[in-house]
C-alpha cells in the first residue's frame, strides 16, 4: 500500500497539470505545480507570501524553495528584496554560500529573524549581515578568473 501512495499523487499531479494547460496555458507543468506545493509548504502565512510576491519573481522563488532550511529562505529572500538581486545575482550568493559566511549564521536564530525584520521595516543593516569570512574571495568564482 505505501509504494501506490506516491505513484497516485504523481498521477494526480499529471492529470491536474494537463487540464490546467488546457484551460489557463503552459505555466501549470506537472513540475511547475510540485514547485507550488513546496511554496505552499514553506510559505504558509499567506500575508507573507503576497507581500514577497509583489517583491520577487517566480525564479527567485523557485530558487528560494531549494534552500535546505526556513531561516535560510528568509535570509536569502530579506536580501534579494533589500539588495535588489537578480536571480543570476541570487543564484551567485547561494553558490558562494554567502548565509554561512555572514557572522550573523553563527547567531541564534531569533536574532537572525530580529535582524532581518531590521531590515525589513527600517531598512537598517546590522554589521553581522554583511561582515564575511575574509578567506573565501568570491572574485576567484567568476569565469574571468578560471
Amino acid at each position: 500500500m505505501n509504494n501506490k501512495k506516491p505513484e497516485y499523487g504523481k498521477q494526480v499531479i499529471k492529470e491536474l497539470s494537463k487540464k490546467l494547460i488546457r484551460n489557463y496555458g503552459r505555466g501549470y507543468s506537472s513540475s511547475n505545480l510540485y514547485r507550488m506545493l513546496q511554496l505552499n509548504e514553506f510559505f504558509e502565512d499567506f500575508e507573507n507570501f503576497a507581500t514577497l510576491s509583489q517583491k520577487l519573481s517566480w525564479s527567485h522563488f523557485i530558487e528560494i524553495v531549494k534552500m535546505d532550511t526556513d531561516i535560510k529562505r528568509k535570509f536569502y529572500a530579506t536580501m534579494c528584496i533589500n539588495e535588489h538581486w537578480s536571480v543570476r545575482t541570487l543564484r551567485e550568493r547561494i553558490g558562494s554560500a554567502l548565509f554561512e559566511r555572514t557572522a550573523i549564521s553563527k547567531k541564534p536564530e531569533q536574532t537572525i529573524i530580529n535582524d532581518l525584520q531590521l531590515l525589513n521595516n527600517e531598512n537598517k543593516m546590522t554589521t553581522d549581515l554583511f561582515f564575511r569570512d575574509p578567506y573565501i574571495l568570491d572574485f576567484f568564482r567568476t569565469k574571468r578568473y578560471l
